[in-house]
């Protein structure tokens, strides 16, 4: 016996052993001995035609739960915290790359001045501002008449 005859002989005997002939189907047959099966798929079918949706809900039950929707909450938050100190613009305006030289105490004294300042090295950094502008303008008196603070007012 040489090889091609061998498999031409299990093929035979496959073919004879397993069927290999399309099933028949009858919608009506089946309808009528399996009812309660039919009437299943009916109700079914209407269902999804009615407007129920075929994919199942699995995020709405999911959300349902307060501890979820918390944490939900508290990484949206995190994530818009770190869009705008992280990616917005590094410089702000009215900042500079180096240290400005402030020429007399009344522009040391602006709030552009002081925010750089304390950008630079916190409240130690305007205290050291406050103080240079105060040394700028020199020693005050205690106490001021009253004729001293109305030439004040009038120039």
């Amino acid at each position: 016996m040489s090889e091609p005859e061998n498999d031409q002989w299990i093929d035979e005997l496959i073919r004879r052993t397993v069927n290999t002939t399309k099933p028949d189907f009858d919608p009506e047959k089946w309808k009528q001995e399996y009812p309660e099966a039919f009437q299943l798929l009916v109700s079914r079918a209407t269902k999804v035609t009615s407007g129920a949706s075929a994919r199942p809900k699995v995020i709405r039950p999911f959300f349902a739960k307060p501890l979820v929707r918390i944490a939900a909450a508290a990484v949206l938050a995190v994530a818009v915290t770190f869009l705008l100190v992280y990616i917005g613009d590094s410089k702000q305006p009215g900042d500079t790359d180096g240290p400005q030289i402030v020429k007399s105490p009344a522009e040391m004294m602006t709030a552009t001045s002081l925010t750089r300042a304390y950008r630079r090295g916190g409240i130690e950094a305007m205290e050291t501002q406050f103080d240079k502008a105060l040394k700028m303008l020199g020693p005050r008196p205690a106490s001021l008449s009253l004729r001293e603070l109305s030439r004040g007012f009038n120039g």
